[in-house]
């Protein structure tokens, strides 16, 4: 089954609702950024941040090694959102492009990209019921 295919279901497993089918999709991203991000003192895995319409710039001195708090806040920040623009995950730390371009021997191939090429099969996964 193809991501076009995948996506169809979800939105079937929605119930039709799209707006909850994108929030899912948005959301199954975050978790692989978060993740999939270098460790060290968890401040880079807690600065990934929500925004709807326009990139989010903030950054936090907090700290996240298990990514389970940036997770939730993330969830909550795509659930209450708005729907129907572009929806940004980013992180504006100002060594965030050296880490996806492979600086940490934790993420020596980056979280972004990676994201990207696993997202379909995250989608899948969650359309089987094994997410």
């Amino acid at each position: 089954m193809g991501f076009a295919a995948d996506l169809e279901k979800l939105v079937e497993k929605a119930k039709g609702n799209v707006e909850k089918a994108t929030r899912m999709v948005v959301i199954l991203a975050a978790q692989g950024l978060v993740m999939k991000s270098a460790v060290d003192t968890g401040r880079f895995r807690a600065n990934w941040q929500f925004g709807a319409g326009n990139l989010n710039p903030a950054t936090t001195d907090a700290t996240d090694k298990g990514g389970m708090a940036t997770l939730s806040r993330l969830q909550a920040e795509i659930g209450a959102a708005p729907i129907g623009g572009i929806l940004w995950v980013s992180n504006s730390l100002p060594y965030a492009q050296r880490l996806e371009d492979g600086w940490s021997k934790q993420a020596p191939a980056g979280m972004v990209r990676l994201t990207v090429q696993e997202l379909p099969g995250a989608v899948a996964a969650y359309v089987r019921g094994e997410l």
